[in-house]
């Protein structure tokens, strides 16, 4: 019997000096903080990698030539934050950055198919396949900004943007098919030694 009693003792003896486990209240907060950041870190990750994968980009040889309508924009938007510029002047330049924009995607998707065909049979190789590919991102991009530009020049311009820019873009390959039309004329009455008059009527 008293042994019995004597392992009762010792096992509440056991028991009592039990490590007692120490709970910590956490706000419901500290998940959400640590959320965002990591939101937050994510975003700041994306956006650098975004960033060097633009200027990688920009490195490669462009298949046309320098983009004067942007340079001219960006050349005005730069002074006129030393000195106003108008505004209608600064729409202009903008839509003439938006023409050019949709000039060159006009381009890249005619010239798709003839890409496609020239780096399937092997005519064309790796390198200038992914100048075509960087290219089109590119130009994606570019009108992307012109879009974010308008809108923040003028709130709710942008379907009008893209319009006045679309007409601007026919009415350039017009006037550029027209000169081409004069200069091959021109070219032709020189080596043919053709006599034409101020309407473009042969003399005889």
């Amino acid at each position: 019997m008293s042994s019995y009693q004597g392992e009762t003792h010792g096992n509440s003896t056991f028991f009592e000096s039990e490590e007692q486990v120490e709970t910590k209240i956490v706000s419901v907060y500290t998940p959400l903080i640590y959320s965002a950041i990591l939101i937050f870190s994510l975003i700041i990750f994306g956006s650098q990698y975004r960033k060097r994968r633009i200027a990688k980009m920009a490195e490669l040889p462009s298949i046309f030539d320098d983009n004067d309508a942007r340079d001219i924009h960006l050349a005005l938007k730069e002074l006129n934050e030393e000195q106003p510029v108008h505004e209608k002047v600064l729409k202009a330049a903008l839509l003439n950055r938006g023409a050019e924009s949709i000039r060159r995607s006009f381009k890249m998707k005619e010239l798709e198919p003839q890409i496609n065909i020239l780096y399937k049979n092997g005519s064309i190789g790796e390198d200038y396949w992914q100048r075509y590919q960087n290219e089109v991102k590119l130009i994606e991009l570019e009108f992307k900004q012109t879009l974010e530009e308008a809108q923040e020049l003028q709130p709710g311009w942008l379907q009008m943007f893209v319009i006045v820019s679309k007409e601007i873009c026919f009415n350039q390959a017009l006037a550029r098919r027209y000169n081409s039309i004069l200069k091959r004329k021109k070219v032709c009455a020189e080596e043919w030694e053709l006599k034409l008059d101020n309407n473009g009527r042969l003399i005889e």
